[in-house]
């Protein structure tokens, strides 16, 4: 999954306890210094009932400090949304020690379905685009994709109450199958289920209804789960510990972030 899943946010998150000075004299950059186009993409993120969701920009530089910022401006009239992109920020205070992009983003947890025209500019160049905003999915364009480019044009929305995960395992299939776990979770009152194919911000759907497999060791096999559940998240999470604990050579894990 490209750019911007949730996981990474966790990961920015840890990178903040490695901080180390970084030299903020550093004029920042002219807009027309971008490195390649921009590139903006939709993120969902769940943390049970509660959605957000936000528009990200970052250009395709890898710069000293991963928290260089994408110097913005914003405005919205209406379903007109203004973006002008005005050059690289250096950060002010501390630099997190990784690589990276230079990153703007945009709360539009608040914006009703509909489609919104998009005005994108970086530097002394600029585009037209639009935001469409459906009940499960949300689509950009861009009209220039050397200014402003859309790799993954399409997400679709996470539906409530919906429990995923997978076991890696090198059991014999008698020891380890997908009916038992799944027979497992139905006691605890999961429903085994299906999503559209298409991507997520925590996976891709692929055409069997399923998120696609994890990459797994010569001879393991990744068993894929899907459920729904509107019980306790603790629950499921005490039954991943017991059967990791009562089967040696079992990996299972489940996201309940979507409880």
């Amino acid at each position: 999954m490209l750019a911007f899943p949730m996981r990474l946010h966790y990961a920015a998150l840890f990178s903040f306890l490695l901080l180390t000075g970084c030299d903020t004299d550093v004029a920042p950059k002219p807009a027309d210094d971008f490195v390649g186009p921009i590139q903006v993409q939709a993120l969902e993120s769940r943390e049970g009932q509660t959605r957000k969701l936000y528009l990200n920009f970052q250009d395709q530089g890898q710069y000293a400090c991963s928290n260089y910022g994408l110097g913005t401006r914003y405005e919205r009239a209406n379903n007109q949304l203004n973006f002008a992109f005005t050059g690289v920020v250096v950060p002010s205070g501390f630099c997190l020690t990784s690589t990276g992009p230079a990153r703007a983003s945009f709360d539009i947890s608040e914006f009703g379905a509909g489609t919104y025209s998009l005005r994108l500019q970086a530097g002394s160049r600029s585009t037209t685009g639009t935001l469409e905003i459906q009940k499960d999915l949300l689509r950009i364009t861009s009209n220039d994709p050397s200014i402003v480019k859309a790799p993954l044009p399409e997400l679709r929305f996470m539906p409530k109450n919906i429990v995923w995960g997978y076991a890696t395992t090198m059991l014999p299939q008698a020891q380890a199958s997908v009916s038992v776990l799944r027979d497992s979770l139905q006691r605890l009152g999961a429903t085994p289920t299906t999503l559209t194919p298409g991507v997520y911000s925590q996976f891709t759907i692929a055409a069997n209804g399923l998120p696609e497999p994890p990459q797994v060791s010569a001879g393991a096999r990744a068993l894929l789960l899907l459920a729904n559940y509107s019980g306790s998240p603790e629950r499921i999470q005490a039954y991943v510990k017991r059967a990791n604990a009562a089967t040696p050579g079992l990996n299972l894990w489940l996201n309940t972030s979507g409880i």
